[in-house]
């Protein structure tokens, strides 16, 4: 299985993985910008939404949110 590229959606303690792999990635990245959800900083390659999160939480965990660091892990 090919990796995807994965964004992450945040709303309060709320993660969500979004693949831009997704046909409709747009619009439920737009849907989801209309509830007040934020795009983080975070991005990655992953098999799956759960891999995704996994290197979200991995990745978070060495960041503050004072931090505003642009990362990929891939």
């Amino acid at each position: 299985m090919s990796k995807q590229r994965f964004i992450f959606l945040l709303k309060g303690e709320v993660v969500t993985p979004q693949s831009l792999d997704d046909p409709d990635a747009g619009e439920i990245i737009r849907a989801a910008l209309c509830q007040s959800f934020a795009i983080s900083h975070l991005h990655v390659l992953a098999k799956n939404s759960r891999e995704a999160l996994a290197k979200y939480q991995l990745l978070s965990e060495g960041y503050s949110s004072e931090k505003k660091m642009e990362v990929s892990l891939f």
